[in-house]
């Protein structure tokens, strides 16, 4: 309703209007969860929304977005929410006949606004007075171009370095800039940009397999299996999630969907059940797609709302020694700043 307010207010602008409009988009920017990438609004009328008021976070989303490009159309919330709609679109729709027209007015919206001059001009980069190199644009496409500056390079420089993006022409220029890096150590801390990761191990047969050592070392019985459970926590709506977890050397994966394979564990995640949690207000069964892997196990969402998920799969340990648990790590493929680890950990097997 303050959408559609918005726009009414926005068609003839007096003293009086203009101070109605400022006082509603105070109240609707504090509604706003936004991330580095995207935004969408917070609102809910209840359980019954869906049905009775045909609404859905999305229409909302749509309907703010285009009120937005009336009165405030240089507002950085709007590219952000442009592409938190685009995040939800599922085989080239939405999910419903409402969010299809409400969504698509809003993007022509933008389309006329922040798109409206057909691309035709060149970019160039450097860093600092060095020159890294340019690509021309011309005419609307989808096409990406690339351009890698070594690590070497950059820190061969001063520590105070400008990266200076130029567009020379018209047209609408979209770019991302990413840091690609190794770290110098292999114990990591954990660290939440997005998401807090936490894992635990839990003997399958006998309490005694499974034991946490005063200096933080997991202590592993050979031969016998592991329950590993990962709990994921995430503040804000995100999109094409992944949750990766590295196993020790001296561990291997079971996979209860191949015949033969016996864990004697039925609350597995990977066995669909969803009985055992370690978090008692936890999500489990929230996954779409889940990979066992010889070095890794995985486990993938499109979209993931706020809460805390919990994710399970049992290994064996098959080789004796002490090894190094890499973190397990949940990021957004697409937007890979957003992302969440927990510690490096040891683990002893004998």
């Amino acid at each position: 309703a303050l959408g559609w307010l918005l726009v009414a207010l926005s068609t003839e602008k007096n003293a009086t209007t203009t101070q109605s409009i400022e006082t509603i988009y105070k109240h609707i920017k504090g509604k706003v969860s936004e991330t580095a990438e995207t935004a969408n609004f917070i609102t809910s009328y209840g359980d019954d929304g869906q049905s009775v008021m045909l609404h859905s976070d999305q229409r909302t989303d749509a309907i703010l977005l285009e009120a937005l490009l009336y009165i405030d159309p240089q507002s950085t919330l709007c590219t952000k929410l442009c592409k938190g709609l685009q995040a939800h679109k599922v085989k080239g729709a939405w999910k419903s006949t409402q969010e299809n027209c409400f969504v698509l007015l809003a993007l022509e919206k933008y389309f006329h606004i922040k798109e409206k001059d057909t691309p035709d001009f060149i970019a160039n980069i450097w860093l600092n007075n060095d020159y890294c190199g340019q690509h021309q644009y011309k005419g609307r496409t989808t096409n990406t171009h690339t351009v890698d500056i070594p690590m070497k390079f950059i820190l061969s420089q001063s520590n105070d370095k400008n990266l200076i993006m130029q567009k020379d022409g018209q047209g609408r220029l979209y770019y991302r800039i990413a840091l690609n890096y190794a770290p110098t150590s292999l114990q990591l801390n954990a660290v939440n940009y997005g998401f807090k990761i936490e894992r635990r191990y839990v003997a399958v047969d006998d309490s005694s397999h499974v034991q946490k050592q005063e200096d933080g070392t997991w202590k592993f019985k050979l031969g016998e299996k592991i329950k590993v459970i990962l709990t994921m926590t995430t503040t804000q709506r995100r999109y094409h999630i992944a949750l990766v977890d590295y196993l020790p050397a001296g561990c291997e994966a079971l996979n209860t969907q191949l015949k033969g394979t016996i864990t004697g564990d039925t609350d597995s995640s990977v066995t669909r059940s969803n009985q055992s949690r370690c978090c008692p207000n936890s999500i489990t069964g929230w996954t779409e797609h889940e990979n066992l892997r010889d070095e890794r196990a995985e486990a993938f969402r499109s979209l993931l709302w706020p809460g805390v998920y919990e994710w399970s799969y049992v290994m064996r340990a098959t080789c004796a020694g002490t090894f190094i648990m890499p973190p397990a790590k949940a990021e957004e493929m697409y937007s890979p700043e957003n992302f969440g680890r927990c510690a490096t950990e040891k683990a002893t097997i004998n």
